[in-house]
């Protein structure tokens, strides 16, 4: 597989996220479809015509022999983290699962040491509880601490 087909890919799942994001916004109350909608709406489009830019591109050039293949794996590593935090939230809470993947990617992706990750964590944290006591956020209760 080429990195412009990988691209192609990439940007169409992007569209079809918002694509269900705009029609899942058209359910909500009319106050609370406006900021999700529109988002959703802007994200489509973008991604939409970037994909068209991006597979006219590669029907306009011409079969050149071997292209350059991508390796897979490092990108499904990082899907496979983000899948894994999303899980966890789900499970334990945003602030128990923000702890744990801060602490966990950042020693064994980035390499940290173990203070500069606490450290790291710890600030992304306070940010977390800052910004969500400003804006007055209920986040959704986990599935096994019920926070």
């Amino acid at each position: 597989m080429t990195k412009q087909t990988l691209n192609v890919i990439f940007t169409f799942c992007i569209f079809i996220v918002f694509v269900w994001a705009a029609v899942t916004a058209l359910t909500f109350s009319r106050l609370a479809q406006f900021f999700p909608l529109y988002v959703s709406i802007a994200g489509s489009l973008v991604s939409g015509i970037y994909l068209v830019k991006e597979v006219a591109k590669i029907m306009k050039q011409k079969d050149q022999g071997s292209h350059p293949k991508v390796l897979i794996v490092k990108p499904i590593v990082y899907i496979g983290w983000i899948v894994g935090y999303v899980i966890t939230i789900s499970l334990v809470g945003l602030f128990v699962a923000s702890t744990i993947y801060l602490i966990a990617f950042l020693l064994i992706e980035s390499k940290f040491t173990f203070v500069k990750a606490l450290y790291s964590t710890s600030i992304a944290l306070v940010i977390i509880t800052v910004l969500s006591n400003l804006l007055n956020i209920a986040w959704p209760q986990s599935v096994l601490l019920g926070l």
